[in-house]
């Protein structure tokens, strides 16, 4: 049974917090969304949390409000691949194909990048068909990744040239001035009265992608409500203070370079498949933080860690945390390894 995903009514080009760091994005999306796009092939890319789920909902809101007749399906690649295998398996592929051909005028795939394993070939196959078909009978793609094509790793050349053929627009993470627009339209939605200065506090200590922005604005209204008094930036600090979030200038590669600095190995020792003792428990700790710090996902962790698989990534975070917890000094070298992160991205650093 082929099911389609419907497209989320909340995410509109109009509620799109613009500023320079994603213009380029939104402007794309609404071109093609309208088809007065010079191409029909639109590839955004971006680190994840920065918006481009939303522009591919836009893009489905737009069309279904203006072009009534016009059929569009939205898809996560992995969702894209589940399903071209259980049609494969149950001898569906004519009627999966008919429907991502035949029976779609504007097709939205989002996450790419989940099918960089070399195990994923077929589906990269299928992806590159079906995106040439469309082409030739002249509908309209949209794909998401949180890398450009050239970067897409186990990718064929055929399929990122395909890529590179469309109009390639990034999203960098959103500045100052663009955070504190991000804040305002949130408690706004959110029916939340927060003070200026509190949302200009929060917009200095957040940076990195909207999810966090978001995460902390709830954080700052929940310990505002529970303490039954108005938000401050007293109320903020100490909110702040227990959410885990990324600081600015803290990313895997920091995390990285501190923990392999600290053994006195390479960064490229830790993303390597050498599994000596000192290494695997330098690697462990890095991929721990990630998820500590960074709040990234098993799936990204994995590929910034030589693309190992989930359940590997899974296995590092819960020994490190089962061992902290019987032996103090696995605790002491992540504290160390936390300060030594945290003053290079202070500027207080060694």
């Amino acid at each position: 049974m082929l099911t389609t995903l419907p497209i989320d009514r909340r995410f509109t080009f109009s509620n799109f917090v613009t500023g320079k760091n994603n213009k380029a994005a939104k402007e794309a999306a609404m071109e093609l969304a309208k088809g007065t796009s010079k191409v029909n092939l639109l590839f955004i890319w971006a680190p994840s949390g920065l918006g481009k789920t939303h522009l591919l909902h836009a893009i489905g809101n737009e069309v279904i409000e203006s072009q009534l007749t016009t059929r569009v399906i939205y898809i996560p690649s992995n969702e894209f691949m589940r399903e071209f295998m259980t049609a494969y398996q149950e001898n569906l592929l004519s009627e999966f194909r008919r429907k991502y051909r035949d029976m779609c005028d504007v097709l939205l795939i989002d996450d790419v990048n989940l099918l960089e394993p070399e195990t994923r070939s077929a589906t990269k196959e299928e992806i590159f068909e079906t995106i040439n078909y469309l082409l030739i009978t002249k509908k309209r793609i949209a794909i998401t990744s949180d890398k450009p094509p050239h970067a897409l790793k186990n990718f064929d050349s055929k399929l990122i040239t395909r890529f590179q053929w469309g109009r390639v627009v990034e999203i960098t993470p959103p500045p100052f001035e663009v955070r504190v627009a991000i804040l305002k339209a949130k408690a706004a939605e959110r029916g939340y009265n927060v003070p200026e200065e509190v949302l200009y506090y929060i917009s200095e200590k957040i940076s990195g992608n909207v999810r966090w922005l978001e995460g902390a604005l709830e954080t700052v209204m929940m310990f505002s409500e529970i303490e039954e008094i108005k938000p401050s930036i007293e109320i903020a600090e100490r909110a702040l203070s227990h959410l885990n979030v990324p600081l600015k200038n803290v990313d895997a590669k920091k995390i990285i370079e501190c923990t392999s600095r600290f053994f006195n190995l390479s960064a490229k020792d830790l993303q390597s498949p050498r599994r000596k003792k000192n290494i695997s428990l330098a690697r462990h700790m890095a991929i721990y933080l990630c998820r500590d710090m960074l709040n990234l996902s098993t799936t990204q962790i994995g590929q910034i860690f030589g693309n190992r698989d989930h359940s590997t990534i899974i296995y590092a975070i819960e020994k490190v945390k089962a061992d902290k917890e019987r032996d103090s000094q696995i605790q002491s070298i992540l504290n160390s390894i936390r300060e030594a992160i945290l003053g290079e991205a202070t500027g207080n650093g060694s």
